[in-house]
């Protein structure tokens, strides 16, 4: 009551009320009730309502006097009730007293064993539970059908954590004795890195200068596969060793980190762009970028064969294959020792046909000749090579925003102004000299204002990527709301960077059977885009065994996570969500 309200008066009372209608699915609703209360000397019995109130007190679940005791048993909650005395009981389920304990639309198994009632439940979205006694009500329904209830107190031993955080759902096994499981398909991902879009261009080059030469000294040959592995080796070693030691350090990062960052990607677009020029002719530098040319013994041709592997591995990282997806999870959470072992196999893998061709002659016979169509073909070859920079310019965009571009675009043109000058250059005297001066002016120029260039704290969204179907970024509170309610939800991990996943967007996400899919089962599709550095998306990815995108999630309505494959097509996308099993 009103400190200023009196006997006589009449006080307002407004109440602000949210609740859930539920029967196969839950719908919240909510609404605002008013009503006076009058203000008396003393309260009055009124008798005509004691009968409502009798009938509530009758209605209170009775309370149960047995022992109890509440546990984590592997990735579910477990309630053990003693001395349970309703044999007959069906349709159990527990409602604990602190809300996101544990899923409520979930489905909770019970079984009676002699006086013993267990419920394994599926738990929420609280962190932990840090309390003796866990207060709760049972609901069941008798023999004949009737409704009863029971509350129950429960022991609890210690804190109990949510398993959800340390135990996650993963594609694959990630117990320790699977780690040859996890080497052999590390290698096997990394030979198919050699046909993903994103390498193969650098990869044919390579080995057309391998043609051109494969009648040549063959311990040049040899020395040439070498480099070009140890070029790869060398560079996964590096990056995976980087990675491995900034989350050793506390940094959330999964592979891909590198692209996270604007200049990284400003610098892999401005150098396919200087390999595409080279590989149409506009400019060249003795042995070119792919490490082609007429002698396999010079240095230059060294050295282009080991900064080819180092190019290829960069140019790899948005093209990471199915097959890499559970090694390289398996990598940030196994031993260094043996998360490096993973790394080097895949560059093992990407090296490998080169170096097959390197020392089995018999093997390099089997290619075609070598003849005028091999420069026909390098020619050609420039324009995926400028589409790989075209998509780095893209990604570049969606990290900075527009006023990036811009400089980036500029920057592009400095750059193949630098280009050109070096080639005129060529040659002895005071005109040569002005002109590599000039070129490495217009380079500095293409690359001094990349420092400048602010990163977005978040990409900017690419209207209309999913078709008709909407879409709302990912937040782990909105998808434990989601998922509370019985709605199924569809999380799509990607990143701007990733050929993969932006391949899957066009190609099943954005069909039209995919979408029907979607509106006729209610499902809600968030989005965790990747393509700049998110700490609570690093989380999500690690906590179901994934160490980068794209990873595709599904929860269906009550039940645990579904990792999809990341090969995905629509077939699977529909067949899980009107799956009703």
């Amino acid at each position: 009551m009103p400190p200023s309200a009196t006997p006589g008066d009449v006080v307002t009372v407004t109440i602000d009320a949210m609740w859930q209608t539920c029967e196969e699915i839950c719908v919240p609703e909510d609404a605002q009730f008013e009503f006076d209360v009058p203000v008396v000397e003393s309260a009055d019995i009124r008798d005509e309502v004691a009968d409502f109130f009798a009938e509530a007190r009758r209605n209170l679940p009775e309370v149960h006097q047995g022992k109890a005791s509440f546990s984590r048993e592997s990735l579910r909650y477990e309630l053990r009730i003693e001395d349970w005395s309703a044999s007959d009981a069906q349709e159990i389920f527990f409602f604990p007293e602190p809300e996101g304990l544990t899923m409520p639309a979930a489905v909770q198994s019970a079984s009676i064993n002699g006086s013993q009632l267990i419920i394994s439940m599926e738990p929420g979205w609280i962190d932990e539970f840090n309390a003796d006694i866990l207060n709760g009500v049972i609901t069941y329904e008798d023999g004949s059908g009737t409704k009863a209830s029971r509350a129950v107190s429960a022991g609890v031993d210690g804190i109990i954590t949510n398993p959800m955080n340390d135990a996650p759902v993963t594609a694959l096994p990630a117990a320790s004795g699977n780690v040859a499981f996890y080497l052999v398909f590390a290698f096997l991902g990394g030979v198919i890195l050699n046909i993903m879009p994103c390498v193969f261009p650098i990869i044919f080059v390579k080995a057309a200068a391998f043609m051109e030469n494969v009648q040549s000294d063959r311990k040049a040959i040899q020395q040439h596969g070498l480099l070009f592995t140890a070029g790869i080796l060398s560079t996964f070693a590096l990056m995976g060793g980087a990675l491995l030691l900034l989350r050793a350090g506390g940094e959330q990062l999964g592979w891909g980190f590198h692209l996270q960052s604007p200049i990284v990607v400003a610098m892999s677009a401005y150098v396919l762009f200087l390999v595409g020029l080279n590989l149409f002719g506009f400019f060249t530098v003795g042995e070119n970028l792919a490490g082609s040319g007429d002698s396999l013994t010079r240095r230059g041709g060294a050295t282009g064969a080991y900064f080819t592997g180092v190019l290829a591995v960069v140019v790899a990282a948005p093209c990471i294959g199915p097959l890499l997806t559970a090694p390289m999870g398996a990598a940030l959470v196994q031993p260094a020792a043996i998360g490096m072992l993973i790394f080097l196999l895949m560059g093992l893998g990407l090296a490998t046909p080169y170096l097959v061709l390197s020392f089995i002659p018999s093997a390099g016979r089997l290619l075609p000749r070598p003849g005028p169509w091999m420069l026909v073909m390098k020619q050609a070859l420039a324009f995926p090579v400028f589409a790989a920079a075209a998509y780095f310019l893209w990604v570049f965009s969606r990290q900075t925003g527009p006023a990036g571009l811009g400089v980036i675009l500029g920057g592009a043109i400095f750059l193949a102004l630098a280009a050109w000058l070096f080639e005129k250059s060529k040659g002895d005297g005071a005109m040569a000299l002005a002109l590599r001066i000039a070129a490495a002016f217009a380079a500095l120029l293409a690359l001094a204002p990349l420092i400048r260039v602010e990163p977005a704290t978040a990409a900017a969204p690419t209207a209309g990527i999913y078709g008709a179907i909407p879409s709302e970024p990912y937040d782990a509170e909105v998808l434990a709301e989601y998922r509370a309610a019985g709605t199924p939800v569809f999380i799509d991990f990607t990143a701007a960077w990733c050929v993969t996943c932006q391949f899957n967007k066009i190609t099943v996400l954005k069909s039209a059977e995919v979408a029907d899919a979607f509106a006729a089962t209610g499902t809600m599709l968030m989005v965790a885009d990747w393509t700049v550095r998110d700490p609570e998306i690093t989380e999500a990815l690690e906590a179901f065994g994934a160490s980068g995108v794209p990873l595709y999630v599904y929860y269906p309505p009550g039940k645990p996570a579904q990792i999809l494959p990341p090969a995905l097509s629509r077939k699977v996308v529909i067949d899980a969500l009107t799956d009703d099993s």
